[in-house]
């Protein structure tokens, strides 16, 4: 288990489950269309390792996984309610987003918890509608034993050779053992 696996996870678990239906895209840079709205987009910016002790590589890790959802609203032709559906839509995605990471079975089953859950939602009008952003961060805690790090490198052993130290002039008894196949 690692940090691409977890935001693999969230992201199939985030795939039609969500009103960006499959317009989950990760690893992507932040550009987006108006046709791709709403979107989500999934990374995960932090990793931090806790060293379980000192005799073995285990670790408590923590990875953010960091969700970017996108949406785009226009004002009606009598009202100025574009900024109002957009924050509206946000609130929804983002419970949406809830359901659907905290639910997830092949998560939850290979993690040990969900530390915490962060979110903030922006709307802006800059441009000819409004665009609504819910930046969304979720702490998500696993266990990294030997088994996900790489084997350290190491020497074949080849054979055994054991001799037992006796006074000059005595017979040196001992053994050989070749272990090559």
């Amino acid at each position: 288990m690692n940090a691409a696996n977890v935001r693999q996870l969230v992201v199939d678990s985030l795939k039609g489950k969500t009103s960006a239906g499959e317009n989950v895209f990760s690893p992507r840079d932040f550009p987006t269309t108006r046709a791709m709205y709403p979107c989500l987009l999934v990374q995960t910016p932090f990793d931090h390792k806790h060293s379980q002790g000192r005799n073995t590589p285990a670790f408590t890790t923590i990875t953010t996984v960091r969700i970017s959802g996108r949406i785009q609203e226009y004002d009606g032709e009598t009202d100025d309610d574009g900024a109002l559906d957009a924050e509206l839509a946000l609130e929804a995605l983002r419970e949406q987003i809830d359901q659907a990471v905290v639910n997830s079975y092949e998560l939850t089953r290979v993690i040990q918890q969900y530390r915490e859950i962060r979110s903030t939602i922006n709307v802006s009008a800059d441009g000819e509608a409004h665009l609504g952003q819910l930046l969304y961060e979720i702490d998500i805690e696993y266990y990294q034993g030997p088994e996900d790090f790489y084997p350290v490198e190491s020497v074949p052993l080849e054979g055994i050779d054991i001799r037992i130290q006796m006074p000059d002039g005595t017979p040196v008894p001992g053994a050989n053992t070749n272990l090559q196949e």
